[in-house]
């Protein structure tokens, strides 16, 4: 059997604002074991129970950190060849949209992938083995935009580095850097990065913004972008969790409701406005209450009490799972794709992977670089299981404890 981790009841937003933080998409077994899926723009990390990590996807920027950027459609095993990296402390490992970061036992964070603009805090370049990153603290909490990381201390406060055309580091700058900068935020219980836009929750259950404003996500004034962090009117919504789209924000509230706003082109804010930009929090009407929500570029995928498992937004490669693939011009309204047993789920760049409580692995989408982990290149529209399973039940027992 196994215990849910605590992102699946992040709807206790007393735990969170209780300045827990927590790691994204980690399940641990009742004999101490963990499951960990990470899926990056268009590549995938996995850790099964055994502690065998698997490796799949896009490697042209070396994002696999296998040592080399040759491309295979093949999962394989990983075995970093950095020799001070001992893959059996494995606490994380957080993705990107072409890079990634291995987080260790002991507080270290390994980057490796495309360093165009400076996220692994070492001269440009791409790194196909995984280098330290230069942190002035331990965090407990790391997350990535399009070129930019913040991490999450202990203390509460936020460092952020990277790419910075917008004002997504939030030093008060537009300038790229590579050396983690403190910002002027405190009590801070959650972070996540958008496209080009940052997003912090603190402990009094007030949101924080910061980088691009083209679609409101931070203020509903004329802003290009802002450049330090600010306070973002979310009115009584009591927030359990944030997420974000490339240009859209998500709010998972205490009682199991979504509200979007920012960027609609895609229908991925969940409900049709023609096209346009929406700047306050609105509700997406689901049938059900959600316990969990994932969101990435233009597609978002919520998994409700029910265990079902619905998906909006983009669906040019049919990544929604609902069977069908849609002009790349034209969303797609939030529809049910799985029916029951969900329990974890990540959106990639035009695909997404989603888990089942026995540990099933399904997916849907593109998979010019085998981002689906099927070993060929065909694209598909209908979630399905792909083979793999990371979670084995122990002899006489059949699936996990819900």
């Amino acid at each position: 059997m196994v215990k849910k981790w605590t992102a699946l009841v992040l709807a206790l937003c007393l735990f969170l604002l209780a300045g827990s933080s927590a790691l994204a998409d980690v399940f641990e077994t009742e004999d101490g074991r963990s499951v960990i899926i990470a899926v990056g723009g268009s590549f995938a990390y996995t850790r099964d129970t055994a502690g065998t990590v698997r490796v799949w996807g896009d490697n042209q920027f070396g994002q696999l950190g296998k040592g080399h950027l040759s491309q295979t459609f093949k999962v394989m095993e990983f075995a970093s060849r950095n020799e001070n990296i001992d893959i059996s402390q494995l606490k994380d490992i957080v993705p990107a949209n072409d890079y990634s970061f291995l987080w260790m036992e002991d507080g270290t964070l390994w980057g490796v992938g495309n360093n165009s603009y400076l996220p692994l805090t070492v001269s440009e370049g791409i790194y196909s083995t995984h280098v330290r990153v230069n942190l002035p603290e331990a965090p407990v909490a790391v997350a990535t935009g399009f070129g930019h990381v913040l991490a999450l201390t202990e203390k509460g406060e936020v460092y952020a580095w990277g790419r910075n055309s917008n004002g997504q580091v939030g030093d008060g700058s537009t300038r790229k850097t590579m050396t983690p900068v403190k910002l002027s935020l405190q009590n801070i219980v959650q972070i996540v990065g958008g496209g080009k836009f940052s997003l912090a929750l603190d402990s009094e259950g007030q949101l924080w913004g910061w980088g691009d404003n083209e679609y409101h996500v931070i203020s509903p004034g004329n802003e290009k972008y802002v450049t330090v962090p600010t306070k973002i009117d979310t009115g009584d919504i009591a927030i359990a969790k944030i997420e974000a789209c490339g240009a859209s924000a998500v709010l998972l509230d205490t009682q199991g409701t979504l509200w979007t706003w920012g960027h609609n082109d895609m229908q991925q804010l969940g409900y049709d406005t023609k096209g346009r930009t929406v700047s306050v929090p609105t509700a997406v009407p689901l049938p059900l209450p959600v316990k969990y929500v994932a969101a990435y570029s233009s597609q978002t995928y919520a998994i409700l009490e029910d265990g079902s498992l619905w998906s909006w937004g983009n669906n040019s490669y049919g990544q929604l799972g609902q069977g069908f693939r849609s002009s790349s011009t034209e969303g797609v309204l939030p529809g049910q794709c799985w029916d029951k047993d969900v329990v974890m789920v990540m959106g990639g760049s035009l695909y997404c992977l989603a888990m089942l409580k026995d540990g099933t692995v399904l997916t849907a989408g593109i998979s010019k670089f085998g981002q689906l982990g099927e070993g060929t290149p065909d694209s598909k529209y209908t979630l399905s299981p792909n083979g793999m399973r990371l979670i084995v039940p122990p002899k006489g027992m059949s699936e996990m404890k819900n």
